[in-house]
């Protein structure tokens, strides 16, 4: 892909990508509002439970896709992956409906893992989207995989549309009879099965069409340890979810004080948390398939450039995040949800915005260039240390214990992927001054706002909030800028081509 078009594909995902998730987090706040943080909590915890059954189903099937089919757009002239998709499609819905056979028959002794059993009820109701959900996703990886990133991103809009639609008819009171929990979890499963009929519409329109299937170990052995892997990695989510409450239960909390913090965690720290990614996760789709077509042809200096250009570009955003979640977390989140405690994990939170956006691109990294074992040992690796800590330091650290856990994992994963990268192009990554100079810049601009905000706030609390988290965001990329670590010509430059005479 030429730069240019690079360019623009950066761009029209990035755009797309801040766009779905404004829109996602100020419904939100408008969720956190008008159901409380105990009733959010206990979606969460249905959620999670939906998404493991969903790692369970997909897997690695999508990235096992996106990556064969970019690596035979470069090496043949193939068709387009459609008997790959056509495959990937039979794995994951016949693997979707031995999740639902299983869950349902599990629901009963649902209660030994969920610790508030109000949640059951709303995981029933959610269950059949598995089928849609698994459909969807596997088709966003051939969107992936063949460079349709507008498809790509304009689904996952339409996908955020159709939710808020839904879940504010069904929890406003606008239709009688339903309203809050339940309306909730109707409105996921009514707005999924929607979202799978226009992705459809969009693939058919993109000349796409369902053929027999090809060879299933094709696609099964590549992405069996992604699918293990991903399944460990959202055991993420589920201590957050079902195993931390049960500890802070144990350390002296009640059932709907410990929900009421997954509410918070879950449904309003975390939202701001992974707010970069937002730019993160669009670097990282737009560069997959070019680390996988520089892998295919075995350009490994181009493939370096891609990935530490890529950790650089994402680190240096999240550090601008970190600077106003860290000097402003609870005074964001009194704005916001009206809530201070989220704040005041969100301030102390804020530290793994250091690692998050280099594990992100690394993994992507792997998985781009056929890494899918190593990868899965790193995260199994990671994914038992968090476990032991979500298990053992809830009853002594309180909610803390989900900031230890997180950064067991992503120290684990960062350093295991970095280790295998390094032997892969045989040559270092160059993470360490990044991370340094972004240290530095975030503490400094930390300093400013909560200068700012403290003078200010005499005057008026929301105009000292917007100033001094818009003065020190601006002064971090400055400095950035300055400092020569914001440099998009590196990441976004193809290797030239030197033509034999």
């Amino acid at each position: 892909m030429s730069k240019s078009n690079l360019l623009k594909s950066l761009l029209t995902v990035t755009g797309f990508s801040i766009l779905t998730r404004s829109l996602a987090f100020v419904f939100k706040i408008y969720l956190s509002r008008t159901l409380g943080a105990e009733t959010l909590g206990l979606y969460q915890m249905a959620l999670t439970v939906f998404f493991l059954f969903i790692a369970l189903s997909t897997g690695g099937i999508s990235t096992v896709l996106s990556r064969k089919i970019a690596e035979m757009n470069v090496t043949s002239t193939g068709d387009s992956g459609l008997k790959l998709l056509s495959t990937s499609l039979i794995i994951g819905v016949g693997a979707s409906l031995v999740c639902i056979l299983v869950a349902y028959l599990a629901l009963p002794y649902m209660g030994f893992i969920i610790s508030d059993e109000r949640a059951i009820p709303l995981l029933k109701i959610m269950l059949p989207a598995l089928i849609s959900t698994t459909f969807y996703i596997i088709i966003r990886g051939w969107f992936w995989g063949n460079k349709h990133f507008f498809d790509f991103s304009l689904s996952e809009f339409i996908e955020e549309i159709l939710r808020i639609i839904f879940t504010f008819l069904f929890v406003s009171g606008l239709i009688h009879g339903l309203s809050g929990d339940k309306g909730v979890a109707l409105a996921f499963l009514i707005s999924d099965l929607l979202v799978m009929v226009v992705i459809i519409v969009m693939f058919l329109r993109r000349n796409g069409r369902f053929t027999r299937c090809g060879s299933f170990m094709e696609i099964l052995k590549p992405a069996t340890p992604l699918t293990i892997m991903k399944i460990f990695g959202s055991f993420a989510g589920t201590a957050v979810a079902l195993i931390i409450p049960s500890g802070l239960i144990a350390g002296g909390m009640t059932i709907a004080e410990a929900t009421a913090s997954v509410g918070r965690i879950s449904g309003m720290a975390n939202p701001l948390l992974f707010a970069p990614n937002a730019i993160i996760t669009s670097l990282a789709i737009v560069l997959i398939p070019e680390m996988s077509a520089s892998n295919a042809k075995a350009e490994v200096g181009e493939l370096k450039k891609q990935i530490s250009g890529g950790i650089s570009a994402s680190l240096i955003i999240s550090g601008g995040f970190m600077v106003v979640y860290m000097a402003l977390g609870r005074e964001l989140t009194a704005f916001l949800y009206n809530d201070i405690p989220s704040g005041i994990y969100l301030e102390k939170a804020s530290i793994v915005l250091l690692l998050m956006p280099i594990n992100h691109i690394l993994a992507s990294s792997m998985n781009s260039i056929g890494k899918e074992k190593e990868n899965f040992i790193t995260y199994a690796l990671g994914t038992a240390l968090m476990l032991v800590a979500s298990v053992f330091l809830p009853k002594h650290l309180g909610v803390d214990s989900v900031i230890v856990s997180d950064l067991l994992f992503l120290g684990t994963v960062v350093l295991g992927n970095s280790y295998f990268l390094r032997k892969h192009i045989k040559s270092s990554l160059g993470i360490l001054k990044p991370i340094i100079m972004v240290i530095i810049l975030s503490f400094s601009c930390t300093s400013l706002a909560h200068f700012t905000e403290g003078i200010l706030s005499r005057i008026n609390g929301v105009f000292a909030l917007i100033f001094s988290a818009g003065i020190s965001f601006i002064a971090y990329f400055v400095l950035a800028y300055f400092l020569g670590l914001i440099d998009l010509k590196a990441l976004l430059r193809k290797k030239k081509i030197k033509n034999c005479a």
